[in-house]
């Protein structure tokens, strides 16, 4: 059983530790070197906690996901699992719920992924998501209806 729970100040730890580790690899590979502390401070930068819920499985806190609203859209901006919870289903999970959510509401979802994050990539395509549009480092993608 997957759940989700409202983030609060006293999860800033797990958050930030659960950001680090599952987008090291796919960050490197984009930029070609880690910087944790950048990376640590571009995390504090962008999280808004308010729009952030824990991922629980088994009663225990695996991942989270922060969505924004984007006029129309609700904006999947981060989806992350921890490395040792990540290939169980969890993340489809957590994303086919907010999936239904937003169908409930008539909003559509955006997101952007790393390029380098091929697994993320393949979840989405596998949900229903197409590439709208690439950066240098980012496809933007759209659930297409």
């Amino acid at each position: 059983m997957v759940t989700t729970r409202q983030a609060t100040d006293d999860d800033l730890p797990f958050l930030a530790d659960v950001f680090l580790r599952s987008m090291r690899v796919a960050i490197t590979c984009a930029r070609g070197f880690w910087d944790e502390a950048k990376e640590r401070t571009q995390f504090h930068e962008q999280l808004q906690l308010p729009h952030t819920l824990i991922i629980e499985h088994k009663g225990a806190s695996v991942g989270f996901l922060m969505t924004l609203e984007r006029g129309e859209d609700i904006e999947l901006h981060t989806l992350c699992v921890t490395p040792e919870h990540q290939g169980r289903g969890l993340g489809s999970t957590v994303t086919r719920q907010l999936l239904d959510d937003a169908r409930r509401r008539k909003c559509g979802v955006v997101l952007a992924v790393l390029k380098a994050n091929s697994a993320a990539r393949s979840l989405y395509e596998r949900l229903g998501f197409a590439v709208t549009e690439e950066s240098v480092h980012h496809c933007r993608m759209r659930l297409v209806p």
